[in-house]
């Protein structure tokens, strides 16, 4: 589904990300771990087109699609969650909702659409009418991730800490959804440090410290070394 070669990018002069090859297959889930500078949220908006690799392949569903721009993949069922929950304020739940459907144009789809987040986010439903500015930080993630979804023809989650800064039920109810996606044969790239999150979910995992990827593999696989967790996240294993 997801293929990278040898990628490499800038982040205005700092040389970011350096050398990373990867492949994500449909149904899959890969985290991309490591600690704050690694460069995993630049890698993550290369991928999307937010940044332009200064050498390097990304292959999405067999094309390639490296110097294609930000709204052809977003065409091409591509979608970017950021952490910073890019949502807009004054406007209902509902209503930003309806943004990440703009381009059908058929009522009954876009209403089909809408009963399907609010089947997967039944607390959304209650909130509809409220302005995004209204909602709690939890709430918010929530939406971002709906709109995120809301579209039939996205096919490629590229997610940057779902559940920074989040309450653990509104943490669990975002790992149930990431879940699903994975069950709906999709494929989700994760940024996240949360053993719990990667055990939960399972998949698979990439390090990256200074760019590059030092280790790759199963969660499982993962989940009982508590060298790599301790050296590259910085969390203690109890």
């Amino acid at each position: 589904m997801l293929e990278i070669q040898d990628l490499h990018a800038y982040l205005g002069h700092l040389y970011v990300v350096q050398g990373v090859s990867l492949r994500v297959e449909r149904g899959d889930v890969l985290f991309i771990l490591g600690r704050n500078g690694a460069g995993k949220t630049t890698f993550l908006k290369t991928i999307m087109g937010f940044i332009n690799p200064s050498r390097g392949r990304i292959f999405y569903e067999g094309i390639d699609i490296t110097s294609k721009p930000l709204y052809e993949r977003a065409r091409m069922g591509i979608r970017y969650i950021p952490d910073n929950r890019r949502l807009f304020p004054t406007l209902t739940v509902e209503e930003n909702l309806l943004v990440g459907l703009s381009d059908i144009h058929e009522r009954k789809k876009i209403l089909d659409r809408l009963e399907y987040i609010y089947t997967v986010f039944p607390d959304l439903k209650k909130l509809r009418k409220l302005r995004a500015k209204q909602l709690s930080g939890g709430q918010q993630q929530m939406l971002n991730i709906a709109r995120a979804i809301a579209h039939p023809d996205a096919k490629l989650f590229l997610i940057d800490e779902p559940t920074e800064g989040l309450s653990p039920i509104y943490a669990s109810k975002i790992a149930s959804v990431i879940q699903d996606l994975v069950r709906e044969d999709r494929g989700v790239v994760i940024v996240e440090t949360k053993p719990w999150l990667m055990k939960k979910i399972g998949g698979m995992y990439a390090i990256m410290n200074n760019g590059k990827i030092v280790s790759q593999g199963s969660v499982k696989d993962l989940m009982s070394s508590r060298d790599l967790i301790e050296r590259y996240l910085g969390v203690t294993m109890s």
